[in-house]
């Protein structure tokens, strides 16, 4: 068999893979012949192990040819710096061939242009006035030329020159709008000032005897809501002599049988009078609104027998008390205390559609 291996060497290279023992079997039949009987059976085995011993060898060649393929780390290293600067050359070159681009455009493809053109075509392109010293500034160089142009340092120089423009035009807006502001708030503040003065506004009458009688409505819910802000005497025993004054007009009303409803029907109907000031019929329907809600809970507890808490009430009388103050200061004002929300919404649907 040592002889017929030396000439299957070049089938054991050639047939490394799956199905090697039967070829190798057919290569020493074609050297030596069938025997009458087919090979021996140690002929056969020798086969088998030849071909064995050649996959070891196919195997062995493909790890050594995958070990070749990996490259050094610092050889990927290398290559990678190698691409990063051929991408870096590319867009490099890519920069210059816009800004030759924006170039030729400025210069309609002539080699140069006055600076005074120059100036027309930037005003143009950025929409920001420039000077011809400023482009001159930024050319450094007494020729508006293509080559000047497509430099890098002009085109720079450029576009902060045009950032510091438009960075300064925000900064003078804004003073500008700062200035219109306050001008309009020194007007608005003259307007109330004449307002507070003025004895007629828009044809209405706003004169001083007008505010103080518009103002002086509010003494109605505030005698009917008397008795809920009592427990605040405890806390605010300053407003005692406040209490002294109001109480003659609370007796004095107590004394008038239904006194609290004839006065909501008077002030009802001066209130839809057209013939009164504005500032005083509205004051007067929201004197109406105010005295019905403290009127509200004396009524509910009069129907349950029974009293709510303590806490309620005083809460309740702080809360319409601030509306009354709201109120009677806008009206020395001269103006419409109308800001109340839900509680004007109210008035104004008591005076109806012709207020």
């Amino acid at each position: 068999i040592g002889s017929p291996l030396r000439h299957m060497e070049p089938y054991i290279s050639s047939f490394p893979s799956q199905g090697s023992t039967n070829r190798l079997q057919l290569s020493l039949l074609s050297v030596h012949g069938p025997t009458p009987s087919g090979p021996s059976r140690s002929t056969r085995v020798d086969v088998a192990s030849t071909a064995v011993g050649a996959s070891a060898i196919a195997l062995a060649r493909r790890r050594a040819t995958r070990a070749s393929c990996r490259a050094d780390p610092s050889d990927l290293e290398k290559e990678a710096a190698r691409i990063r600067a051929e991408a870096l050359a590319l867009e490099e070159e890519q920069k210059q061939q816009r800004r030759e681009q924006r170039a030729l455009e400025w210069t309609d493809g002539k080699k140069s242009i006055s600076v005074a053109e120059l100036r027309l075509k930037l005003q143009k392109e950025e929409k920001t006035n420039f000077s011809e010293n400023e482009v001159r500034d930024l050319l450094n160089s007494k020729e508006a030329s293509t080559e000047n142009l497509s430099r890098e340092e002009f085109q720079d120089r450029l576009r902060m020159l045009v950032a510091a423009k438009r960075e300064t035009a925000r900064a003078l807006e804004a003073v500008a709008k700062r200035e219109q502001e306050a001008e309009a708030s020194v007007a608005s503040m003259k307007e109330e000032l004449g307002n507070v003065f003025a004895t007629e506004v828009d044809g209405e009458d706003r004169s001083l005897p007008t505010r103080l009688v518009a103002s002086l409505v509010y003494i109605l819910p505030l005698m009917d809501g008397f008795q809920f802000g009592l427990p605040l005497l405890e806390i605010f025993p300053g407003a005692l002599p406040i209490v002294k004054l109001i109480a003659p007009l609370l007796m004095l009303k107590n004394a008038i049988p239904f006194g609290t409803f004839i006065f909501l029907i008077l002030f009802q109907a001066q209130a839809r009078n057209g013939d009164l000031p504005q500032i005083l019929r509205f004051n007067l329907a929201q004197a109406v609104v105010l005295d019905v809600l403290f009127i509200i809970p004396d009524f509910f507890m009069s129907i349950i027998s029974m009293e709510l808490p303590t806490s309620l009430l005083v809460a309740l009388f702080v809360i319409l008390f601030g509306v009354m103050v709201y109120s009677v200061t806008l009206t020395l004002l001269g103006k419409v205390p109308d800001g109340l929300g839900g509680i004007s919404d109210m008035t104004r649907r008591n005076l109806g559609r012709g207020f």
